[in-house]
């Protein structure tokens, strides 16, 4: 996994069954999965958005009822999960749908030092507590950092149109994803690091 240019994901202005994507049915290749019982979908990161993944898709999923004030804040007992998966478009099925989420695409947005992104692919992560010290266990374990879901991103919607997220998913914090790699730089595994607020 050698660094490359940052990737700055989005919410876009309309909804996509495939790719990249935000909210809504999870990925057809979960369904009848155990993951579903006890968590809620989040995010597809779509193949080749990142060089790591390679021709897989990686989906991220929050425990269902997580909430910040619970103790699984911390890798290894984070309430998050991330699959690698083949590419799958969305499921037919409503079940791991999260409520209180709207159902995006994800896009490219232009690298702005000024803007956080929701999605920040990049060699380094961006704290919010400037506490580099949060990664030790997962670092210790030989993963290096791959991206983050930052809070900040959620789109900012005029009224009387719905908010795209009912309220904050983890503080208005961030999620860190660490990952470690093959022999030819592509993710064999990707866990959830650590949750900042």
């Amino acid at each position: 996994m050698t660094p490359v240019d940052s990737v700055h994901l989005g919410v876009g202005s309309s909804d996509s069954e495939v790719g990249s994507r935000i909210g809504g049915r999870p990925p057809q290749v979960f369904a009848g999965q155990p993951i579903l019982q006890t968590h809620e979908y989040l995010l597809t990161l779509e193949a080749h958005t990142a060089s790591w993944l390679g021709a897989r898709e990686l989906s991220v999923f929050i425990r269902r009822g997580f909430s910040i004030g619970d103790d699984d804040l911390e890798y290894p007992d984070i309430g998050f999960s991330a699959v690698l998966h083949p590419p799958s478009s969305r499921s037919a099925e409503s079940a791991g749908t999260h409520e209180g989420l709207g159902s995006a695409a994800l896009v490219n947005l232009p690298a702005d030092d000024e803007v956080m992104p929701l999605v920040l692919i990049a060699p380094q992560p961006v704290l919010i507590q400037n506490e580099p010290s949060y990664a030790d266990t997962v670092e210790a374990d030989g993963h290096r950092f791959l991206f983050q879901i930052n809070e900040e991103g959620w789109p900012v919607v005029a009224e009387p149109q719905p908010e795209f997220v009912e309220e904050c998913l983890f503080g208005y914090g961030s999620v860190y994803f660490y990952g470690s790699a093959d022999a030819a730089g592509h993710a064999v595994e990707v866990v959830p690091g650590f949750l900042d607020f």
